[in-house]
């Protein structure tokens, strides 16, 4: 085998014309570092600008002219910080998702790294003595106190960090540098990660496993024994247990010397499952989410780069850990949007997972009590292999659910944002002792301003959409570009003074909670309340602990939450997802209404849940109200059949974004003849064709930018996708250069 002289290397600049690999000379001082994976430093372009970049290749020979080919500058870090095994899964990226190679490779390097993060350095004391320790530290007792307790405390560790051993003795800074003089101690510096906020532990053992959790963990070690790369449904009903198979899964996956990523949706949900996995795995335990600092992601990815930990937990981009043994992938909540990327590249996690686990021969497990119409048509069709769990750890029964016409309360006078049985319900839950959980998926005081004189209602100037109202600062604001408003006192159409708040938010159902319930201690969580850091984690646990007898909040306290005293949910108004202007909408509010109804009764004690609507009669919400996942998924099937929407057509949207009207409106329909003309020119294209359109996006305008869309319907088969991919490349590479910006999601999760 030859001399490798040439690297191929993709430049850290997210621009069409530069998404290729570029060659350069790799110097001779520099061949023991370079490899694939490593950052480099290389000069570029026409004026020898200094920019970063990445190997992707190593090559013996390049067929480029010596006189033009640059040598590589310098290596930027001691090890590769892209392992070789992403090289295919990057490729796949930029061309599943249609992004640039360096968008995709981005996924894979650790936070901070591209801001040139610092290591944390700190001071370590070592103990320095041999022999007579006990002696010695009798001596020195005599004239120093702490001193002695210094060297005594050292005796029991592997090292203290100065501050700790400062803290927790007394022991001055000189006296300790006195201590490294007389050679007692040695103090040296080195780095220290960061650690995440603390969880807390769980000290009971691990339960007794029921027959179909046994049954669960009995398949899923099977197919991690054969080493072949499987996907499995696990599909349980709320409080049937799936966290305790996922903790089982995984500890097979160690006792087979491999290494395991598990996914939640929400941040709220990590610290509660990280708690889990960290009271049955302690140190083997990494996390990563978006609400650590960068240096403390940038440290936990470092301890899975250095192969110190065996399990990540985490949230969407935890996917890409660099686990370089991996066994398994565990999706919790797998029918969460959350888990799409709606930055480029426009990935969704499920995906990332199945095609990694394809790669590396590792296991696949999505998890949800409420899996989506398409992910459970395609258990049917072979692609999962389907686990149902259709019983209560406890053999409890899943709580009753009660479904209230607010028409009806509406013609008996009440007006209130409680019907009669919700109310008389949370007093009888007060009044036990126990703890309550109402969910209204709408943040701030009240949903909409109009002025009942005119019907003028008050929207962003930025967006179109309307405000909403925030009573603690008496401020309308936009919830899709944050823009801020003062309350009207007067209609800014017709001067009238007839200008109010209608519906409810989440502020204005805590203010009613106050007025009916003044002793009832209630806790909020929404984004308003959830913006710092750790106030998931202080919200929740205060919760856990019996601080408060409400939790209310919007869908971020729908899922995965296990608390035993909770006897009671109520859904303030379940008709809020169900009018989005969506095909996905029912199957959005019946996961929702199912997932919160959930939370009830999974202690000893039983449970209600109260579902309030204007449309009882609608089949989302009466099948999960009865709890029928079957029944809502054969339903709806039917619907998605009769109008080939998936899982029997396949979506593409192209968004069009700008900020003239009229430019975006012109560009996108002069998008569609072009695909119209390029699918009529081609026989398995113009096969694969449903229907394509051009049409305004439902929200229409944020942020002062206009968006249109093109949607295409085509048939699922791999063969009519495989086509797509190519035409959508030529459409990307024929509208580039265009004014508007473009936007391509193969795999749209909403169409708004």
């Amino acid at each position: 085998m030859g001399q490798v002289r040439y690297a191929g290397i993709i430049i850290d600049r997210a621009h069409p014309s530069l998404d290729r690999v570029f060659h350069y000379e790799i110097p001779e001082k520099l061949v023991d570092k370079i490899t694939i994976g490593t950052r480099v430093l290389v000069p570029f372009g026409l004026h020898n600008s200094t920019v970063e970049g990445y190997v992707v290749a190593l090559e013996e020979q390049v067929d480029i002219p010596k006189e033009r080919i640059k040598p590589i500058l310098k290596a930027l870090d001691d090890d590769a910080i892209l392992s070789e095994k992403f090289i295919p899964l990057i490729q796949w990226m930029k061309e599943e998702y249609h992004c640039l190679t360096i968008e995709a490779l981005r996924c894979f390097i650790p936070p901070g790294i591209r801001v040139n993060i610092k290591k944390k350095v700190e001071k370590v004391v070592y103990l320095n003595l041999d022999d007579d320790i006990d002696q010695t530290i009798l001596s020195i007792e005599k004239r120093s106190r702490n001193m002695a307790e210094a060297l005594r405390v050292l005796q029991d560790t592997d090292g203290l960090l100065m501050r700790e051993i400062r803290e927790r003795i007394g022991v001055s800074y000189e006296s300790l540098r006195s201590m490294e003089k007389r050679g007692w101690i040695r103090i040296v510096e080195e780095e220290i990660y960061r650690e995440p906020q603390s969880v807390p532990l769980e000290n009971s053992p691990p339960p007794e496993l029921t027959d179909e959790q046994r049954s669960a963990v009995a398949m899923l070690t099977e197919a991690l024994r054969k080493e072949e790369s499987k996907f499995f449904l696990l599909h349980g009903v709320t409080g049937s247990g799936k966290t305790e198979v996922y903790l089982r899964a995984v500890q097979q996956v160690l006792e087979l010397g491999k290494q395991a990523i598990v996914l939640v949706p929400e941040i709220s949900l990590t610290p509660q499952t990280v708690g889990r996995f960290k009271s049955r795995f302690g140190d083997q335990v990494a996390i990563l989410h978006s609400r650590l600092s960068l240096g403390e992601r940038y440290d936990e990815w470092r301890r899975i780069q250095n192969q110190e930990v065996s399990i990540v937990v985490g949230a969407r981009s935890a996917v890409f850990a660099p686990l370089k043994k991996l066994g398994l992938i565990i999706i919790d909540e797998a029918h969460e949007d959350s888990y799409k990327s709606d930055a480029q590249p426009r990935y969704h996690a499920v995906g990332i997972a199945k095609k990694r686990c394809e790669l590396e021969r590792a296991v696949l497990v999505i998890g949800t009590a409420t899996p989506s119409v398409e992910d459970l048509y395609w258990a049917e069709e072979g692609l999962y292999t389907l686990i149902r769990m259709k019983n209560r750890v406890n053999r409890e029964a899943l709580p009753s659910v009660e479904i209230v016409d607010m028409r009806q309360e509406i013609e008996k006078g009440n007006r209130s944002i409680f019907s009669q049985s919700l109310y008389l319900a949370l007093e009888e839950t007060l009044r036990c002792g126990q703890q309550a959980i109402l969910l209204l998926n709408r943040r701030g005081y009240a949903q909409f301003v109009s002025c009942r004189s005119c019907g003028f209602v008050m929207k962003c100037r930025h967006c179109d959409v309307s405000l909403t109202y925030h009573a603690d600062q008496r401020m309308l604001k936009c919830h899709y570009c944050g823009a801020e408003y003062p309350y009207p006192s007067l209609c800014p159409r017709c001067k009238s003074r007839y200008i109010k708040h209608f519906g409810a938010g989440t502020q204005r159902v805590e203010e009613e909670l106050k007025k009916f319930f003044p002793k009832a201690r209630t806790v909020r969580m929404d984004m308003d309340t959830t913006s710092r850091k750790g106030a998931h984690e202080k919200i929740l646990r205060s919760f856990r602990e019996r601080e408060y007898d409400i939790l209310l909040g919007t869908q971020m306290i729908a899922k995965g939450l296990d608390f035993p005293e909770v006897t009671l949910v109520g859904v303030i108004a379940a008709d809020t997802s169900l009018n989005l202007p969506e095909y996905l909408s029912c199957e959005k509010t019946f996961q929702l209404i199912t997932q919160v109804a959930g939370r009830a009764g999974r202690g000893m004690k039983g449970g209600k849940v109260i579902v309030q609507t204007y449309q009882p009669e609608h089949y989302a919400i009466v099948m999960a109200a009865n709890h029928d996942c079957q029944g809502f998924y054969q339903k709806e099937l039917k619907f998605r059949r009769e109008f080939q929407y998936p899982p029997f057509s396949h979506i593409i949207r192209i968004l069009l974004i700008g900020e003239k009207e009229k430019s975006v409106a012109e560009r996108t329909n002069e998008l569609a003849a072009w695909l119209k003309e390029r699918i009529n020119g081609n026989l398995l294209r113009n096969q694969g064709l449903i229907d394509l359109g051009a049409y305004p996006a439902p929200l229409t305008k944020i942020n002062n930018q206009y968006r249109w869309h093109v949607l295409l319907r085509i048939r699922p088969e791999v063969l009519f996708k495989s086509s797509y991919h190519e035409l959508i490349e030529e459409c990307l590479a024929q509208f580039h250069s265009i004014e508007e910006s473009i936007v391509i999601d193969f795999y749209p999760v909403s169409l708004l």
